[in-house]
């Protein structure tokens, strides 16, 4: 039932069940998920349980693997992770083509890995395995050192061409400033022809190697879509794609055989969906990267969280166990071309941090999964930077109740119990009288009292 703004219901909880004095019975605890087998921790972890996307901490002055370890699973390349490279050899001298990691920097990466493990027993690593798109330098500008060079050689077949025979931009920004987005800029990603099972090979033979280094839990695999085709290029004004919808679709699910060939079941595959569930797929994967995008000055609309909603628990209910679902939300942003210390105050307003709750909340509520709340890629930095809250610091521990209820029946309002208390995500259009059999805390309104309202549009984490 929708309320009417600024309508207060209260509501009687009992501070040992989520069952309502209505009689609503209580729901049992979900049982625990098996640890998979490359050295990952059973899901243990308290929450909530934060997420790492590429790109780390901007308002924390603590050690780089301090900031790594604060997350519960990090995914980025080999070397950001744990100091590794890939091995370049005769004939794979173009980062795309090799397969092998550094033997050299194997005991080092061992190490480090180790030093994570020590201050975050729970975190999880997984690696960019790129298919879809990356750098290109013509033949003119290559360099004698083979990480300044292109993903590939550039007259290679994989890469994806126009009816002109030339690579084709996928996506840039505009990091010169000029207004326009082309080879000048320093983020430009050209298409790779993915329906090429040559290419799919490497893919798969890349996963193999980073599964029989024993220092990574998984891969992750960006620009994920089962619906529309992704490859083409709107730098003209005009997008028009050059592979059908339907190409795409089963050269990925061709690249996901060959992985779990490779693989078997027990090495984790997250995908970048954004709000897209993923039927065709999911009997491959463990999660989904939703990477949820808006307009950059504006916060989310109701519709685009009831949309998170329904793809959330559709991917708690059917991709592979273990799960590793990860949320993320996009701050407003109010000056494009912010330095790090106004990108930093940015994050912290008022309105970005009542977006970092309900984006918090929705993820407790509705998943065992991670949450990341961050900058809108707009941006034209490296995307993903992010504050650390306090918020995130909540000791709400394991969850007791099970996920996506509303809650007596009031459409928009889901609460969820954990050992250490509960979360509450609104979004009812009301703001929500709560009353508690005994004293509770508010993560952020720091009140303890019986009574609490969670404002409409906003998430709270209430410890007992």
């Amino acid at each position: 039932m929708r309320k009417n703004l600024g309508l207060v219901i209260s509501i009687v909880l009992a501070v040992s069940t989520l069952s309502a004095c209505s009689g609503e019975t209580a729901i049992s605890r979900p049982s625990p998920v098996a640890p998979i087998s490359t050295g990952a921790q059973p899901r243990a972890r308290s929450y909530p349980s934060v997420f790492q996307a590429w790109s780390p901490i901007e308002n924390k002055q603590e050690d780089p693997l301090n900031l790594m370890a604060r997350h519960d699973l990090v995914f980025s390349s080999p070397e950001a992770l744990l100091g590794i490279s890939w091995q370049p050899e005769p004939g794979r001298e173009y980062r795309g083509l090799m397969i092998k990691l550094d033997s050299s920097q194997m005991p080092a990466a061992a190490a480090r890995k180790q030093q994570l493990l020590a201050r975050n027993p729970h975190i999880l690593l997984l690696v960019e395995l790129s298919y879809h798109t990356r750098l290109y330098v013509p033949k003119e500008r290559e360099s004698l050192h083979w990480w300044e060079n292109g993903y590939y050689p550039p007259d290679s077949s994989y890469w994806l061409r126009d009816e002109k025979g030339q690579p084709v931009i996928s996506w840039g920004e505009d990091t010169d400033g000029d207004g326009i987005v082309d080879e000048r800029d320093s983020r430009i990603g050209y298409l790779i022809d993915f329906t090429n099972e040559e290419v799919q090979d490497l893919v798969a033979a890349q996963a193999l190697a980073l599964k029989e280094s024993g220092l990574f839990d998984g891969i992750m695999l960006d620009l994920w879509n089962e619906y529309y085709a992704t490859t083409g290029s709107t730098l003209s004004g005009v997008w028009r794609p050059i592979l059908s919808s339907n190409a795409e679709l089963e050269a990925r699910l061709n690249i996901l055989k060959k992985i779990r060939a490779k693989v078997g079941d027990d090495f984790l595959i997250l995908v970048n969906s954004n709000y897209l569930k993923t039927p065709r797929s999911a009997p491959y994967i463990n999660g989904l990267f939703m990477e949820c995008f808006k307009d950059y000055d504006k916060g989310y609309t109701v519709s685009q969280l009831q949309q998170m909603e329904r793809t959330l628990s559709w991917a708690e209910e059917n991709l592979e166990e273990p799960r590793i679902n990860c949320l993320e939300g996009w701050r407003v942003v109010y000056d494009l071309r912010a330095d790090r210390e106004a990108r930093v105050m940015e994050r912290d307003s008022e309105e970005n941090q009542r977006w970092m709750r309900l984006i918090t909340t929705l993820s407790l509520t509705h998943s065992d999964g991670y949450v990341l709340f961050g900058d809108d890629n707009a941006v034209p930095i490296e995307d993903h930077l992010h504050n650390w809250y306090d918020f995130w610091d909540a000791e709400l521990g394991q969850p007791l109740s099970a996920k996506g209820k509303t809650y007596d029946d009031i459409e928009g309002l889901f609460m969820r119990e954990f050992t250490g208390g509960w979360a509450v995500y609104n979004r009812s259009g009301s703001a929500i009288e709560l009353s508690f059999s005994s004293p509770v805390t508010g993560a952020h309104s720091r009140i303890s009292a019986r009574s609490q309202i969670i404002p409409d549009m906003d998430g709270e984490i209430y410890l007992k």
